[in-house]
């Protein structure tokens, strides 16, 4: 996907992983990352001189990295991130970027979700947030035919990076809609910032097991290295529930589904999104000012999800 401007990609959604990034959109939350060793894997700790992987894996002489973040919902930048209004609004909210997803899956790839497994990932996405069905079926049969998907890159407050998922009959007024809002709250194209993030798979899980019991960290890590994930973050969904986000290579998403499943966790969905390969702390006024940018910015009619790095 090609960047133009300044720092926006505009394209036909032809390519299949745009819609199911989209169906990430409602599973995101402020979550902690934690690597724990397996046979072989050396660990690194906070301030150790060794360059840290991207990834973890049951390779022998791997080094894995401990992150020593706050828990989930704990931290600073969660607290502020994701103040929410009143419910039924959040929920209108939520109901109306996910109808967003299913117009682009069904661009990219048709209206049958047997056909199509971007659509199918989204639809699952639907259901696990109780989305009436008959406003699933009116989001189906919504396609529009000039709907363009659109990637802004931008500058937030304090030097954030934010990607900017928008799908729109109007490049050119979504641009400037997009560009008002920055400008209004501390924020600017930026051409350079998608190179913050990476596309990864990620697949929920729920924090029982199929047998109802309840899944601790360790174990869930151990989980993660036999599944070939890369990652585990965990995370709090919309309402509040305790998940666990295993982060994986986009072209084995499903695999890592498939093996999670068999080793008796309970997915709830799954779908590629822009995870950040690196992250910035901002300052008390600086967090509070890049919530009310991505408030903003989610606000759009047009926009599906706001990605940040910020810590």
């Amino acid at each position: 996907m090609g960047w133009v401007g300044l720092g926006f990609a505009a394209c036909s959604p032809g390519s299949g992983p745009m819609a199911s990034w989209a169906a990430a959109s409602l599973s995101r939350a402020a979550t902690r990352l934690f690597r724990v060793p397996s046979p072989g894997v050396r660990v690194a700790f906070p301030g150790a001189s060794q360059p840290e992987p991207r990834c973890f894996g049951p390779a022998p002489g791997r080094t894995l990295h401990v992150s020593m973040s706050a828990p989930a919902g704990h931290n600073k930048w969660s607290k502020v991130r994701h103040v929410k209004g009143p419910k039924d609004l959040e929920r209108s909210r939520i109901f109306s970027k996910l109808c967003l997803s299913i117009r682009l899956a069904i661009k990219d790839g048709g209206s049958n979700p047997q056909l199509n497994s971007n659509l199918a990932n989204i639809l699952e996405v639907c259901r696990s947030k109780n989305m009436p069905k008959s406003t699933i079926e009116a989001a189906l049969k919504m396609e529009k035919t000039k709907d363009i998907y659109l990637l802004y890159g931008c500058r937030g407050p304090g030097g954030s990076s934010l990607l900017i998922e928008a799908l729109s009959n109007s490049s050119s007024r979504c641009q400037s809609d997009i560009r008002h809002i920055l400008n209004k709250n501390g924020g600017i194209m930026a051409e350079g910032a998608h190179h913050s993030f990476d596309r990864k798979g990620v697949v929920v899980i729920g924090v029982e097991d199929k047998e109802k019991k309840v899944v601790n960290l360790e174990r869930a890590l151990e989980l993660a290295i036999e599944a070939g994930a890369e990652d585990v973050k965990e995370a709090e969904d919309e309402e509040e529930k305790n998940i666990f986000q295993f982060i994986c290579d986009t072209s084995s998403m499903h695999q890592v589904r498939k093996k999670l499943d068999s080793l008796g966790l309970c997915s709830v969905s799954c779908s590629l999104e822009f995870i950040p390969n690196s992250k910035v702390q901002l300052a008390d006024s600086d967090l509070e000012q890049a919530a009310r940018l991505i408030q903003a910015l989610g606000n759009h009619e047009d926009v599906i999800q706001v990605y940040d790095n910020i810590e």
